[in-house]
C-alpha cells in the first residue's frame, strides 16, 4: 500500500481536508505532518512515505519540503520551488510575464508612490496566509481603486513586513474564470468576480476547456513547477485573457469528486 505524507497547517488540516483524508485512508497508508506542532529531529528522522503533498505555504511547511527534498528521493507535491514561487506575487508575476504569459500590468512601489494604472488593485505582496480576500472599493474621477486591506495591514500594520505595495492594473471583466490542474488534467469554471458578488459559490458554474487558458496554465504550472494549483483568469473587454493570480494549495473540495482525484493522482505519482 502506497504510503502518503501530508504536511499541511491546522487550518487546513481543521477545514479543507477532511473528505480527502478519508479517502485517502481507505486506500494508503497516511502520516500527518503539521506545521505548528513538528518539530524535526534531523538526527533521528527518517522519511519513509512513497509521496508527500504539502497542502499549506507556511514558512516551517516550507522548510519540511526542502529537507525532504535534500535529503530523500521522495517526489512531494508541490514543490518547495513552486510554492515559494506561487505565493510571491511580484516575482511570480515577472517570471510569468518574461515567459510571455499574459499578466495584467503590474508594479511594485514603496509606500506613498502611486502607480501609472487609472485603474488599479492593491493586492498583498506575500499571499501566505489562510485569509479570504478583503477588499476596499473606492471610486476616484470614476476610475474604480482597490485594496486589499490584508495588503495595508502587511505593509502598514504593528507587525509590517515590508514597506512596499504590489499594484495590479484592474481588468474588468464579466466572469472569473477558475483554473484547477491536478497534474495534467484541467478543470474550468466561471463565476462571477467577487466584487460583484462576495459569494463566488453561488455563481461557479463548470465550463467546457478554453483553449487559450489552457495554454497559459500549463505553461504556468511548469514555469513554477507545481503539479496541483488553481489560477484566476480575467478576460478584458479586448477578449483577451489574463492571468492574475495562481495558487499553490487549492480548495479542491470544490471540484465533483475533488479528493478521491488528487488522492488517485498522488498514488499514481507515486507508482511511476
Amino acid at each position: 500500500m502506497v504510503k502518503i505524507g501530508l504536511i499541511i497547517d491546522k487550518y487546513h488540516l481543521e477545514k479543507k481536508v477532511i473528505q480527502f483524508l478519508e479517502y485517502c485512508r481507505n486506500v494508503a497508508e497516511v502520516s500527518i505532518y503539521i506545521e505548528e506542532e513538528y518539530l524535526l529531529d534531523f538526527s533521528a528522522n527518517k522519511f519513509n512515505e512513497d509521496i508527500f503533498f504539502a497542502k499549506a505555504k507556511g514558512d516551517l511547511v516550507l522548510s519540511i519540503v526542502k529537507l525532504i527534498e535534500e535529503s530523500t528521493q521522495i517526489p512531494v507535491i508541490n514543490s518547495s520551488k513552486g510554492i515559494f514561487l506561487a505565493f510571491n506575487r511580484f516575482l511570480n508575476s515577472v517570471l510569468l510575464r518574461k515567459a510571455g504569459i499574459n499578466i495584467p500590468d503590474f508594479c511594485l512601489l514603496p509606500l506613498g508612490l502611486m502607480p501609472p494604472f487609472k485603474e488599479y488593485i492593491i493586492k498583498n505582496i506575500i499571499d501566505q496566509k489562510n485569509y479570504s480576500f478583503n477588499p476596499k472599493i473606492n471610486k476616484e474621477e470614476g476610475n474604480l481603486k482597490v485594496i486589499d486591506i490584508r495588503a495595508l495591514e502587511e505593509a502598514e500594520g504593528i507587525n509590517a513586513k515590508y514597506n512596499h505595495l504590489y499594484y495590479q492594473e484592474f481588468i474588468k471583466s464579466k466572469w472569473e474564470y477558475k483554473i484547477y490542474t491536478i497534474g495534467e488534467e484541467l478543470y474550468f469554471f466561471k463565476q462571477l468576480p467577487i466584487l460583484v458578488n462576495p459569494d463566488k459559490m453561488k455563481s461557479r458554474t463548470e465550463i467546457p476547456n478554453i483553449p487559450e487558458i489552457a495554454e497559459m496554465a500549463y505553461k504556468a504550472t511548469h514555469i513554477l513547477d507545481l503539479e496541483i494549483s488553481s489560477i484566476d483568469f480575467l478576460k478584458s473587454k479586448e477578449g483577451i485573457y489574463y492571468l492574475t493570480d495562481i495558487n499553490s494549495s487549492p480548495n479542491f473540495n470544490y471540484l465533483k469528486n475533488g479528493p478521491q482525484i488528487v488522492g488517485d493522482y498522488l498514488i499514481s505519482r507515486a507508482k511511476r
